[in-house]
This record gives C-alpha cells, sequence and structure tokens, in this order.
C-alpha cells in the first residue's frame, strides 16, 4: 500500500488573507515581567507618593519655588566668591611677577 500524503497548505493562505493579515495590537501598559523587581517596586511607591490633593498640590509648588530661589541666591553668592577669589589669585600672580622683575632689573643694576 502507498504513503498516503500527511499535509498541505492548499486554501490556507487564501483563508488567511479573507479577513485580512492585521498586525498585532500593541499593549497599553508595558509589561513588568522581567523588570528589575526593586526598581518595578520603587516605581509603584513612587507613583503612589505622587498622588496629592490640590491644596497639597499647591503646598508643593510653593515650597518648590522657594528651595528654588535659595538654590538660586546660593549659586548667585558662589559665583560672586569665586569671580573675587579669580581676582586675587591675577593680583597675586601680577604682584609676584612685578617682584620677578625687579629682582631682575636689581641684579642687572648690580653688576654693571
Amino acid at each position: 500500500m502507498a504513503k498516503s500524503k500527511n499535509h498541505t497548505g492548499h486554501n490556507q493562505s487564501y483563508k488567511n488573507h479573507r479577513n485580512g493579515i492585521k498586525r498585532t495590537r500593541r499593549p497599553k501598559k508595558m509589561s513588568m515581567s522581567g523588570m528589575n523587581c526593586k526598581f518595578v517596586r520603587n516605581q509603584a511607591y513612587a507613583k503612589k507618593g505622587m498622588k496629592c490633593s490640590p491644596e497639597e498640590k499647591e503646598e508643593r509648588l510653593k515650597a518648590q519655588k522657594e528651595a528654588q530661589k535659595k538654590m538660586e541666591e546660593k549659586k548667585a553668592t558662589e559665583k560672586a566668591q569665586r569671580l573675587k577669589e579669580l581676582e586675587e589669585m591675577k593680583e597675586a600672580e601680577k604682584l609676584k611677577a612685578a617682584n620677578k622683575q625687579a629682582k631682575k632689573d636689581a641684579q642687572a643694576a648690580a653688576k654693571k
């Protein structure tokens, strides 16, 4: 007895294309499986901490603006101090150069 045919792809592509071959739907939420569990847990706590009432939100914004002001003032004072230090260093270098030149002149005068 001859072997019988086990499989055929006849008509399958026709049937597949009757309703059209569609792309898979993208998930609305990214899967957390396989992610670092420590990160996932921390992210959940952070999201929970972000939830607040409008009054609380206003309070947080006010505190944030105050902190920003303080930081800007601190930056400005640090910048002014740094400029002052640079100016002092330039003065010191000028004095050093002048002293060096004076010594050279004195040595040259002593040789003559």
